[in-house]
C-alpha cells in the first residue's frame, strides 16, 4: 500500500471531500411537489445529531487510476472534541491519526515516523475550510459544510428534492468569476427523512465530488450511514471509495487509543 493512501485517507475523514457529480438517477415517477420553506427547514432537521461519543468499524475500498485496495478503519469520536481513526491493513495496523479543533496528528506504524500537521494547512493544501465538524458531518451523513445562517434555494428538479447554495444565475456567473465559489447540493430521501446524496463543486479546481447514501441503518434513533460510495472527479482521475458501516455504536463512552512513540521520528 502506497504513502499516498494516507494523503487521501486524512482527506476523507477531515471532510475536504467536498462534493459533485450528477444527481441521482431520474426516478419512474415525478415527486410531489414541496416549497423551497418546507425543504429548508428538512435541512435543517437533518443537519444535526446530537451525540457524545461515536464508533464503528467501516470496510473500505479505494479506487483509482493507479490503486485497487481494501482496508479497515475503525472510527472513535467524542463529539466537538477529537475523531481518531486506526487504519489497518490486512490486519496489520498501519496508521493511527487523530483530528482535533486545530490540528490532525498521524502515527505511521509501518515506517515508525509521525506526522503533525495544523487545521490551516489542510486548507490551504486543500483550499477548502474544513472545521472538526466536518469530519463529524461526513462519517454520520449529515449536509457537509451546512450554515443555518446562510441561504439555501430549491433546486427545479420534478425527479429530486434537493436544495443548493447558489441560484441557477449565480452558478452561471460563478463560472466566469475569477474568485470562484464552491457550490453545494444536498438532495433528499424521497420521504424526506434524511439525505440521498451530496455534491460539493470547486470550479476554481475543477474538482468534483458526489457522496450517496446507498444505505442507512437505524441506530438508536438516528439513520446512521451503512454503505457510503464517494466519487471523486478530478482533471487528472476519477478516485472511487466504498465504505461499509459496520459494529456502529453511538452515545456509549468510547476511549480514545492514541499514542506516539518516542522512538517515532517525523516522517518525510
Amino acid at each position: 500500500m502506497k504513502n499516498s493512501i494516507l494523503y487521501i485517507s486524512i482527506a476523507l475523514l477531515s471532510a475536504l471531500f467536498y462534493s459533485c457529480g450528477n444527481l441521482k438517477a431520474i426516478p419512474a415517477e415525478k415527486l410531489e411537489r414541496v416549497k423551497e420553506s418546507d425543504l429548508r427547514l428538512i435541512l435543517d432537521s437533518v443537519s444535526t445529531i446530537h451525540f457524545d461519543y461515536f464508533y464503528a468499524k467501516i470496510a473500505t475500498k479505494y479506487h483509482d487510476t493507479s490503486m485497487n485496495i481494501s482496508f479497515k478503519t475503525t472510527v472513535r469520536m467524542k463529539h466537538d472534541s477529537v475523531v481518531n481513526t486506526l487504519i489497518t491493513y490486512a490486519r496489520i495496523p498501519v496508521y493511527n491519526s487523530l483530528v482535533t479543533q486545530d490540528s490532525i496528528f498521524i502515527v505511521d506504524k509501518r515506517e515508525k515516523c509521525t506526522t503533525v500537521k495544523s487545521i490551516d494547512y489542510l486548507k490551504k493544501r486543500f483550499t477548502i475550510d474544513v472545521e472538526l465538524k466536518n469530519v463529524e458531518q461526513l462519517l454520520l451523513g449529515l449536509p457537509i459544510g451546512y450554515d443555518k445562517s446562510q441561504k439555501y434555494y430549491k433546486v427545479n428538479d420534478p425527479y429530486n428534492h434537493s436544495m443548493s447554495s447558489h441560484k441557477k444565475r449565480e452558478i452561471k456567473k460563478n463560472d466566469r468569476k475569477n474568485r470562484r465559489e464552491i457550490i453545494t447540493y444536498y438532495t433528499f430521501s424521497n420521504d424526506l427523512k434524511t439525505l440521498n446524496s451530496q455534491r460539493i463543486e470547486s470550479p476554481l479546481d475543477s474538482t468534483i465530488i458526489l457522496i450517496e447514501y446507498e444505505k442507512r441503518k437505524l441506530v438508536g434513533k438516528y439513520l446512521l450511514p451503512e454503505k457510503v460510495n464517494v466519487s471523486v472527479i478530478t482533471p487528472l482521475q476519477e478516485i472511487k471509495i466504498n465504505l461499509d458501516y459496520r459494529k456502529v455504536r453511538i452515545n456509549k463512552k468510547e476511549t480514545i487509543h492514541f499514542v506516539i512513540p518516542q522512538k517515532y521520528g517525523e516522517c518525510r
